[in-house]
């Protein structure tokens, strides 16, 4: 074998030196600089874990507080919606009692209306009635000087019951 290392370029003596050297290095790094390395890449480690842990936990609650905050727009844009819906059924309500109540006030008015024209028209009627009595009066009079003032009274009334009649 010593002769296939020779063969190699390898010289065993140097080998085992460096073999050796290569153990106390070692040794000497495992002792010395491995453990706070791998403190080191461990509290790195830990440190990016709990970063992305709380990127994660701020993703989540992003997300709840962004469900919230649709929930909260809903439900105002349903109380909004209701809000309206009620107003203008009030409104429509409120209308309709106002129209009603104009209304009955224009029927009150035309009655009373009717009424008074109906008043004047008997005023009229009769105002007309007892200018026509006394004309017929006067006429007669004139015609028929000879009659007693029953039969005159008589000739009247039956001149206005005419006149009532047709």
């Amino acid at each position: 074998m010593s002769e296939m290392l020779t063969k190699l370029g390898i010289d065993w003596r140097v080998f085992i030196a460096q073999l050796i050297n290569f153990l106390i290095l070692f040794l000497i790094l495992r002792t010395f600089a491995w453990k706070p390395i791998s403190a080191a890449l461990e509290a790195r480690r830990a440190k990016i874990a709990k970063g992305i842990n709380n990127a994660k936990d701020a993703e989540d609650r992003l997300q709840s507080i962004e469900k919230e905050k649709n929930d909260v727009l809903s439900e105002a844009r349903k109380e909004a919606h209701k809000i309206i819906d009620d107003a203008k059924q009030k409104a429509s309500v409120l209308k309709e009692e106002k129209l009603r109540m104009a209304k009955t006030e224009i029927d009150k008015q035309v009655t009373e209306a009717k009424e008074m024209l109906i008043g004047e028209r008997q005023a009229t009627y009769t105002a007309l009635k007892n200018d026509l009595a006394d004309l017929i009066t006067k006429a007669t009079g004139r015609i028929v000087k000879d009659l007693d003032a029953e039969a005159h009274k008589k000739l009247i009334d039956e001149a206005v019951k005419d006149l009532e009649t047709a």
